[in-house]
């Protein structure tokens, strides 16, 4: 397999794995794969620029994915944060 095919394996192969793990909302784990995420994109675009172009589609269709999986995850500790914000008003209010 030539180089540019592997480039474009282990691009789809890292996306994918940060895709599942916003899925599964293991956070530490899609943290881990990001750290290294930026570095292999621009190494891979500096190598091959348009010749990722059809790779790129598939990638930013995975982003959009994880950034709904991530805005879903904040919605949620907002709920979370805004329910525990109300019970300690109501603890404080009833110790006084």
């Amino acid at each position: 397999m030539e180089a540019l095919e592997l480039t474009k394996l282990q691009l789809l192969s890292h996306s994918k794995n940060m895709l599942d793990a916003a899925q599964k909302k293991d956070w530490e784990r899609f943290s881990a794969l990001d750290q290294v995420w930026i570095t292999l994109l621009r190494s891979s675009v500096q190598r091959y620029g348009d010749a990722l172009t059809q790779t790129g589609v598939e990638l930013l269709k995975d982003n959009q994915q994880i950034q709904a999986c991530m805005n879903k995850e904040q919605k949620s500790l907002l709920n979370r944060l805004g329910e525990d914000t109300k019970k300690i008003a109501s603890v404080k209010s009833y110790l006084k």
